[in-house]
């Protein structure tokens, strides 16, 4: 009785998704049954599908499950980096080998698993076909970089708005002016569930064939790719090669627009509570979270440091904090003073210089004068501060909470009226809170509340403050 053959072919990257290189496999695979004498069972293949990430392969999964249910007596495949490129996976068909007494063949040479030297072969094959790998990913990642900082475009699936002809990178019309009117639309005020209506009304979907949604189309519009920057690991590297559909200036007022606090959905348990991921801890400078506690069996929420465990009742802290910001707002000056006299165009020119010097990160990163590392941190800190500033223009352009309390003619009800999203903007903008350390079996005082106003804010004439 001839043995029962199961052949596996598999190949990571199938360009023209013809599977000519299975094909090439499975008919060698046959060639050596024949040879043999054996009689092909079944025929499993893995199309565009890698071996060395870890992610599921049907058919392998199908031959596992094969091998242990002792339907087959062999399997073959065309070499053993076909069969898996990670000694993980591996060890897994060495023991299923050794349990079932399933033999592995190869069309570049037997290897026999029952042995412990087929074993170490085995083994030294999948570590040269791993090495391999890693060896063509760092050249790939390299490559990569290297085409980044010589401003070429990169990418693995088509961006809207962009298409390549023989003459490089051009614009597709229709998509090109569909994203600059759901520009328009955000900078005259608009929402984006109102450009992403006119994007369906177009009936333009992502170049992945989905509808657009808020998310999605808040990613394009500040995606850098669109005023011809190139950005390689999160870095912004280099003046790209490409036409330009929203310009730099755009670019910038759209991130002073999507990136104001009030535009943001709410989410997160941080923001169901009004100091949770902004109160400071007073023994380790911590960052203190809204937690559930419970003292002698009744439960309560408390700000509580995940560091060293300094806890203080939530509806206790937060009352203090919401009189000091009450008191302090109204006061006479308070419309004063959340109406700053931001010189807009002065922190433009900042940013502008900023952008500038985040620029010259890719020359010093090109020339090898600096690190990628480094040009990331750089680039990380300088960002930062952009953003920091774009949020002072926005604040200065739009009308904030805090203005609209101070302008109240009760600011007690107008405060009862606000989101805790709102309401915790009020209390960033104004003050920093720390809850200092009491001593053990010492009821909640005021005092342990400490409130630092900001620079520009001070305090009030009148002691509305616990401290």
């Amino acid at each position: 009785m001839s043995s029962r053959a199961l052949i596996y072919a598999r190949q990571s990257l199938d360009r023209s998704g013809e599977g000519a290189a299975v094909d090439r496999q499975i008919i060698d695979c046959r060639r050596l049954a024949e040879q043999r004498g054996w009689t092909v069972a079944d025929v499993i293949t893995d199309n565009d599908l890698s071996a060395s990430t870890g992610k599921a392969r049907p058919g392998y999964e199908r031959l596992l499950t094969a091998m242990r249910a002792g339907t087959v007596d062999v399997v073959i495949v065309w070499a053993v980096d076909r069969l898996t490129r990670r000694l993980v996976d591996l060890e897994q068909v060495i023991a299923l080998c050794e349990g079932t007494g399933v033999r592995l063949a190869t069309v570049t040479g037997d290897l026999d698993l029952s042995t412990d030297t087929g074993r170490m072969l085995a083994r030294i094959l999948a570590s040269v076909a791993r090495g391999e790998v890693e060896r063509k990913g760092a050249r790939q990642r390299r490559a990569n970089e290297q085409r980044a900082i010589a401003g070429v475009m990169g990418w693995t699936r088509r961006p809207f708005g962009y298409d390549r002809s023989d003459v490089g990178v051009v614009v597709v019309e229709d998509e090109a002016a569909a994203l600059k009117a759901a520009a328009e639309t955000v900078l005259a005020g608009g929402t984006l569930a109102a450009a992403v209506r006119a994007l369906d009304e177009r009936e333009l979907a992502t170049t992945a064939g989905k509808p657009w949604n808020v998310t999605s189309l808040r990613r394009a519009l500040l995606n850098p790719r669109y005023a011809g920057r190139v950005t390689y690991g999160g870095v912004d590297v280099a003046a790209g090669k490409w036409p330009v559909i929203l310009d730099e200036s755009t670019q910038e007022r759209l991130a002073e627009v999507l990136r104001d606090v009030k535009r943001r959905v709410q989410q997160g348990t941080a923001l169901r509570y009004l100091l949770s991921g902004l109160a400071r801890c007073g023994r380790c400078d911590g960052v203190m979270f809204a937690t559930p506690m419970k003292n002698r069996g009744t439960p309560y929420m408390g700000y509580r440091c995940p560091a060293c465990y300094l806890s203080r009742r939530l509806d206790l802290v937060d009352g203090v904090v919401e009189a000091v910001v009450l008191g302090r707002l109204a006061l006479p000056d308070a419309a004063d003073l959340l109406s700053p006299a931001e010189d807009v165009a002065g922190l433009r020119a900042e940013v502008g210089d900023l952008l500038e010097r985040r620029d010259q990160l890719a020359g010093l990163l090109a020339d090898g004068l600096m690190s990628a590392k480094v040009v990331r941190e750089r680039s990380s800190e300088l960002t930062g501060r952009i953003q920091a500033l774009q949020g002072r223009i926005s604040a200065a352009l739009g009308d904030s909470p805090a203005a609209q309390l101070a302008s109240a003619e009760d600011v007690a009800e107008a405060w009862a009226a606000m989101s805790v999203r709102e309401r915790r903007t009020v209390v960033d903008l104004l003050m920093a809170v720390t809850i200092l350390p009491a001593g053990k079996g010492r009821a909640f005082d005021p005092e342990q509340v400490h409130i630092e106003w900001r620079s520009g804010v001070s305090s009030p004439a009148a002691d509305t403050s616990p401290m």
